[in-house]
């Protein structure tokens, strides 16, 4: 029972940040700490369109923030949140990897 409360929350709370990214035209990776190693690692694994592209949806994001205002719905409905573009689960492994070496 308590499995299946959890599940239910977890799926709130995800529809609730993707709609709040998608407001901004944001995706998930696009927000995560960029501070971690992995995060930067992956990142600057990008290809220059792909950090190009990400560069442009937190340029726009911060640019509708300041001005109080949102994406047009119909944008909003394009933006795919949750489609990830940084290889987070390689670059873990990898550091993972290293550390059992030593």
């Amino acid at each position: 029972a308590m499995a299946g409360l959890v599940k239910i929350v977890a799926r709130w709370y995800q529809n609730n940040v993707g709609r709040e990214l998608m407001k901004y035209g944001l995706k998930l990776d696009d927000v995560r700490n960029d501070w971690h190693p992995d995060v930067d690692t992956a990142i600057s694994r990008l290809t220059p369109e792909e950090l190009s592209n990400r560069n442009k949806r937190l340029k726009r994001a911060m640019d509708l923030s300041l001005k109080h205002s949102e994406l047009n719905h119909d944008i909003q409905e394009t933006i795919k949140p949750f489609d990830h573009y940084l290889e987070l689960d390689r670059v873990r492994a990898e550091r993972l990897e290293r550390l059992m070496a030593k």
